[in-house]
């Protein structure tokens, strides 16, 4: 039986490849700081699962175990959740990568490096997004940019290692728009967010005018391609999993979360600065072009309209 390490697999994406991977037999160990858990280590989830609680970078790699595959997760996470680590978070993001390396070596195995679409940038108009696409900073130094940064930064480092050390294996995955039940709102993620302001009768927050668009990604179809690319044995690429067709504003994603909960709230155009701070920026348009992940037979399966669903049915 094989074994995995998923670093920050009690998170929202996490939880779903403890399922994913218990589903295919392997011996599965999670590592996570709780800093922003979506299940507890005492979920049924994570049952059958070692759960070691503790920050990566103080884990010696010799006190784990031995595993064939790290699946790297762990990072600040969220448009909100990410303010707090200003200033530090390129250090969180770069010391967790080479941790992770040093573990990769350590056990001769591949790493899956879970990135993100922030790392492409600014665009002034729709783009859809290729791997090889330019990654173009632009504006103000913002957190969300040093978030951005740290992240392809960690890519670039993988990327050298490869070049100087022939045995070493990983993939890079770039997640757009994930979303999906367990999803917290706390870490400013819009959908769940939406529906906990609707199923309470706050104001649902639209920032700014709402036409901002976004190509959201059952949590589920973004696993399911995470173990896909992992086991398709053509190593050391940069690979985009999103689903283009569910192409939509965020205005109308407040609209239907407001029509399938019957919600008496009020939609409410608000600047996020007044909200969150002057730290805050709001994320330009990301839509993926998904092609290459396709070539390896995965298939997005749920519409943006089913996944609202599955959110409302959730916090429900």
């Amino acid at each position: 039986m094989k074994n995995i390490l998923i670093t920050g697999g009690l998170g929202f994406i996490g939880s779903y490849c403890i399922e994913k991977w218990k589903s295919i037999g392997w011996n599965i160990t999670v590592i996570d700081n709780l800093s922003s858990n979506a299940i507890g280590e005492a979920s049924d989830i994570a049952s059958s699962t070692s759960v070691v609680v503790a920050d990566i970078v103080d884990t010696d790699w010799k006190d784990l175990g031995n595993f064939d595959m790290i699946l790297h997760l762990a990072s600040p996470v969220g448009p909100v959740g990410v303010l707090k680590h200003s200033g530090k978070m390129a250090r969180i993001i770069l010391e967790d990568i080479y941790w992770a390396i040093e573990g990769a070596k350590f056990n001769n195995c591949p790493l899956i490096f879970v990135s993100t679409s922030e790392i492409y940038g600014h665009r002034d108009s729709k783009t859809y997004l290729k791997e090889e696409d330019d990654k173009v900073l632009h504006g103000d130094f913002t957190v969300r940019n040093e978030y951005a940064v740290a992240k392809l930064l960690s890519e670039l480092v993988l990327s050298n290692t490869g070049k100087v050390d022939s045995s070493f294996k990983y993939q890079i995955i770039r997640p757009f728009n994930v979303t999906g039940a367990r999803q917290l709102p706390d870490g400013g993620f819009v959908l769940p967010r939406f529906v906990y302001q609707a199923l309470h009768g706050q104001d649902i927050t639209v920032y700014y005018s709402g036409e901002q668009i976004r190509a959201f990604t059952w949590v589920r179809d973004i696993v399911d391609g995470i173990h896909l690319i992992s086991e398709c044995n053509i190593w050391n690429e940069q690979w985009n999993i999103g689903n283009e067709s569910n192409e939509s504003t965020i205005l109308y994603l407040a609209e239907q979360v407001k029509k399938l909960t019957g919600s008496a709230s009020t939609i409410a155009h608000i600047d996020p600065i007044d909200l969150h701070g002057p730290l805050f920026a709001e994320a330009p348009e990301k839509i993926p072009n998904s092609n290459k992940v396709k070539q390896l037979g995965w298939i997005p399966t749920k519409s943006t309209d089913e996944v609202i669903q599955e959110v409302v049915e959730y916090y429900s």
